[in-house]
């Protein structure tokens, strides 16, 4: 395949990124949370927000008391995040070398443009970074299409396809949620264990 051809999608947000944020600042993820936070543990926990877009789950979180870490690959969503005293840092999950630092990883609709073939090596450094008995929130489009969609890459997972890639993660809750705008999209929400 021609290098040329693959879409990039970073490119993507980096040109849609203020729309992109008034889009998805206000989306109600309350089910989300609850599903997060159910598995997450008493008390003040350390939290690394994957790919934070508008900062919308970083600030929720840091509000509930957590010390939040947030990043992101592009530059205006991190400045985003930041005017809201998220420490957030330039950075995507290929890049990250945390070690067991994390009792909690938010990767809200951030693997889901990884490719297929980059998954393994991307759970793996979130294992890494995670405490033992650490659990991550991941989700994805739900489905087994792998495909450039309006800009951007899209990998879409099932509840059975997901454990392909997971490596020694313990899947321990599923939730598939239609989409809050598109009724014919469905979400595979995920929480894995260290």
């Amino acid at each position: 395949m021609d290098t040329n051809q693959i879409v990039d999608t970073n490119a993507y947000y980096k040109e849609h990124a203020e729309e992109y944020i008034k889009a998805t600042e206000n989306i109600d993820m309350s089910r989300e949370h609850e599903m997060f936070e159910r598995h997450l543990g008493e008390g003040q926990q350390f939290i690394l927000d994957v790919g934070c877009g508008s900062g919308r789950d970083a600030r929720y979180f840091k509000s509930q008391g957590h010390h939040v870490i947030a990043i992101d690959p592009n530059v205006e969503f991190v400045e985003h995040a930041r005017n809201f005293q998220i420490d957030a840092y330039q950075s995507d999950v290929a890049h990250i070398e945390f070690l067991d630092m994390f009792d909690g990883i938010w990767a809200c609709a951030v693997l889901l443009h990884y490719r297929k073939k980059e998954l393994a090596a991307a759970f793996s450094k979130l294992y890494n970074a995670l405490k033992e008995g650490g659990i991550l929130y991941c989700s994805f489009k739900y489905g087994d299409k792998e495909e450039d969609r309006n800009g951007r890459h899209y990998s879409d997972i099932t509840d059975e396809s997901i454990k392909e890639y997971i490596g020694d993660f313990k899947m321990i809750d599923v939730m598939i949620t239609d989409d809050r705008s598109n009724r014919n999209v469905r979400w595979l929400n995920v929480i894995l264990k260290k």
